[in-house]
């Protein structure tokens, strides 16, 4: 694949690490781009006026094509997501040839690490006496995961839990709704009531579910025709939001503290509404990170757009979310559009999380591809876990989940230092609202302010301080 020509705006990691200020206030260079920024966000403002920039901050309706895909696109394999394969036993034997290539590459970057003692290793932790690792920040994550680990199991797991498949306390009274709006309408306020940020119904599409499921905790492998009880109809979509002010401390174990909260209440949100809709009278299966490809569902569902790491962007939570799914025979519903936020145009501008990364996983291509790019990319036993054919920055996660198990924790540093996630105040809704209108030179400039104001940096052990503060007005 020919090579991409390169952003003409340089992004170093001096520049993501850099303070809030300078010794002695904001240095004059900090000084003029702020005035240009504030300009340029001026000149966006008058230009589109007040309405326009409130209605593309809603998101611009799109249809169901909104997610570009190759002629020769083929539904994910459940046996290729990466945590799967990692953990299963079974998999790991019968695809040698993954593995080798996995350590191969790894080699190239003088490390000794390999997949089944590394995956191990994640799974004890390494407490320790640095700040973000120690008793207090695992007891703190491991509360956090109990939930999700007592009544689900593990995060992956399938048909299993809360995500059981039985549909045996389906009503055999089925409601009927006076409108489609009445429906969609109730649907999303028992969403609301079991804690989810945000609801989306899309229409069930095959291309986004694993074809075949598996579940390495049983090591069994599912069929959608022969094993599934029911034939989908829509997947209703719930974001859950995860704590602004612990994701900050990226990449200690407080950010998996609130990961593992979040899927935490995945688990009791999708189970919730599951368990809603068979007293309906409707067959439902709630979905974690198993069935299908979650955030496809959520861009299809019009809650957000897929950014450069490979999460979704949504509208005032930014990349702080957690997706869960609850798949349902139920389809007198009004289904939502997928809606383009700009966030695509800002991530080709911004970059800051793949020079925030670590494991240098996240890819700094300013255009998106139909397949992967990065080092080793051409090697068909390295690339086995990379939805191949869709239009999108696709990351190397194995460069990813090498640095999770090195480091004890789960990272989210990309999360902490995207410019979208910010606490819901009035200012970074008003900067929100001028991503939707503004050129690319904005989109930098207003990367350049989330620096000088000290958003976004990683690495801060006042960050791990002031999470253990947050709790004083409760």
């Amino acid at each position: 694949m020919a090579e991409e020509k390169k952003n003409s705006v340089e992004v170093s990691e001096d520049e993501v690490m850099a303070p809030a200020s300078e010794p002695g206030g904001v240095d004059e260079g900090r000084r003029n781009l702020l005035k240009l920024g504030i300009a340029g966000a001026g000149v966006a403002a008058a230009t589109a006026g007040g309405v326009v920039i409130a209605k593309k901050l809603e998101g611009i309706p799109h249809d169901e094509t909104y997610i570009p895909i190759r002629e020769d696109y083929k539904p994910f394999d459940g046996r290729s997501l990466m945590q799967a394969f990692a953990s299963s036993k079974q998999l790991i034997a019968k695809y040698p040839e993954r593995v080798k290539a996995w350590e191969r590459e790894v080699r190239k970057r003088d490390s000794k690490w390999d997949v089944v003692g590394g995956n191990a290793e994640f799974r004890k932790g390494k407490m320790s006496d640095v700040p973000g690792f120690t008793q207090l920040d695992y007891a703190l994550s491991h509360g956090a995961w109990h939930t999700q680990s007592k009544f689900h199991g593990p995060a992956y797991g399938t048909n299993v839990g809360l995500f059981s498949w039985a549909q045996s306390d389906v009503a055999k009274n089925k409601w009927k709704f006076k409108s489609r709006l009445e429906a969609s309408d109730t649907i999303k306020s028992a969403a609301k009531l079991y804690h989810a940020a945000r609801c989306g119904i899309a229409p069930h599409d095959p291309r986004w579910d694993y074809h075949p499921l598996y579940d390495p905790v049983t090591e069994k492998e599912y069929s959608w025709e022969k094993d599934f009880p029911f034939k989908p109809k829509s997947v209703i979509v719930l974001l859950s939001e995860m704590d602004y002010v612990a994701m900050a401390a990226a990449p200690t174990v407080l950010a998996d503290a609130t990961s593992g909260q979040g899927y935490t209440d995945m688990a009791n949100q999708a189970g919730s509404m599951a368990k809603f809709l068979r007293g309906l009278g409707y067959q439902a299966v709630a979905a974690g990170n198993d069935l299908g490809i979650s955030t496809a569902y959520a861009v299809a569902a019009g809650l957000g757009e897929l950014a450069r790491a490979g999460w979704v962007i949504a509208p005032e939570l930014g990349p702080r979310i957690r997706i869960s799914k609850v798949y349902t025979d139920f389809d007198f519903v009004e289904y939502d559009n997928p809606r383009e936020y700009g966030v695509t145009s800002f991530c080709e501008n911004c970059k800051r999380c793949a020079v925030a990364c670590p494991a240098k996983a996240i890819t700094l291509d300013d255009k998106r591809t139909f397949e992967p790019v990065y080092e080793g990319a051409e090697d068909p036993d390295y690339t086995w876990n990379n939805n191949i054919g869709v239009f999108q920055w696709h990351s190397d996660s194995k460069k990813c989940w090498q640095y999770w198990c090195e480091s004890g924790s789960s990272c989210a540093a990309c999360i902490a230092a995207c410019p979208y996630n910010k606490p819901d105040f009035w200012h970074h809704r008003f900067i929100d609202a001028q991503n939707v209108i503004a050129p690319g030179w904005v989109h930098s400039a207003m990367r350049e302010f989330d620096i000088l104001f000290g958003y976004g940096d990683i690495n801060n052990p006042q960050k791990i301080k002031d999470f253990y503060k947050s709790g004083r007005k409760l």
